[in-house]
């Protein structure tokens, strides 16, 4: 059967033979991409930290658990993270996987080489399309809480050890961060009772899932962002029916509380549950209509 093969972002077309195997397939993908892989421009990142609140207190919100029952929370200066690496995987543009063929051919043949933009496709590691891209320095970062730069709900700190790195033309599939240590120390305010909470967080990972596709092209006007939300590593969720309650698990009575893998060890799971759960503590931005992130 004869095929049209033409790619969005080159000028470069071919007639051929084609069939309807799935390595041939496979071999039009790699192809494609071939065409594309010479193609890189440097994109940033913003990496920020949040809370709850339009304000400029990025130190201080107030969070309910369960409803009504209000908890003031106070970061202290002494609060850091210690980043260890932060870095992008990259899928091809939607353009460079076409194929013009008939629609139904032209839908059976997407259905089979076209991963899905959040799944990075499984290539050589030396292939522009299966590395990995750092966009975040391994660095001790403090006073996470000052108000050093503005975003769409207000205040935000934004850190300085993420870098401009040089992508292929594509798609943003998954971003990973890890760090090395998370310490919070915190004053926790029930009316009329005031506390202090050291949280002790080791070394660990999350990998962030776009929920709208964050394209890496020519002419891009602006920097990647992701969100790390104080608020959220606290608050109150329900999972498979089941509240999970951080701030009204903290024991009555106990002042200082101290919070480790060894220490208040079913505080520590909470956290380590909003820590990884899906865009509560760590995110994309929400994609609204119109706005390219």
């Amino acid at each position: 059967m004869a095929h049209f093969i033409c790619l969005g972002l080159v000028s470069h077309c071919t007639f051929g033979s084609v069939g309807n195997s799935e390595e041939e397939k496979l071999v039009i993908l790699q192809n494609l991409i071939f065409f594309n892989n010479n193609q890189t421009i440097p994109v940033g990142t913003n990496l920020r930290s949040y809370d709850n609140q339009a304000d400029d207190n990025l130190n201080q919100f107030s969070l309910t658990s369960p409803s009504p029952t209000s908890f003031n929370i106070s970061i202290q200066s002494s609060t850091y993270i210690h980043w260890e690496t932060g870095t992008y995987r990259i899928n091809p543009p939607n353009q460079v996987l076409g194929i013009s063929t008939t629609s139904s051919e032209r839908s059976h043949a997407e259905a089979k080489t076209h991963t899905p933009f959040t799944v990075p496709l499984d290539l050589p590691a030396d292939d522009l399309y299966g590395k990995s891209y750092p966009f975040l320095a391994t660095a001790i970062v403090s006073n996470i809480t000052e108000f050093n730069s503005t975003m769409e709900t207000g205040a935000s700190f934004l850190y300085s050890n993420t870098r401009t790195t040089n992508m292929p033309l594509g798609v943003v599939a998954i971003a990973n961060v890890s760090w090395e240590e998370i310490y919070i120390q915190m004053n926790v305010t029930r009316t009329p009772d005031t506390k202090l909470v050291t949280i002790l967080l080791p070394q660990g990972s999350k990998t962030i899932t776009p929920k709208c596709k964050i394209p890496i092209k020519n002419g891009r006007s602006g920097n990647i962002e992701i969100l790390f939300s104080l608020s959220g590593l606290f608050q109150d969720r329900t999972v498979s029916g089941t509240p999970i309650r951080f701030l009204d698990s903290l024991p009555i009575g106990t002042d200082p509380v101290v919070i480790s893998k060894v220490s208040n060890v079913n505080l520590y799971n909470i956290l380590q549950q909003n820590l990884h759960a899906e865009d509560i503590t760590f995110s994309f931005p929400g994609c609204f209509p119109g706005v390219e992130r």
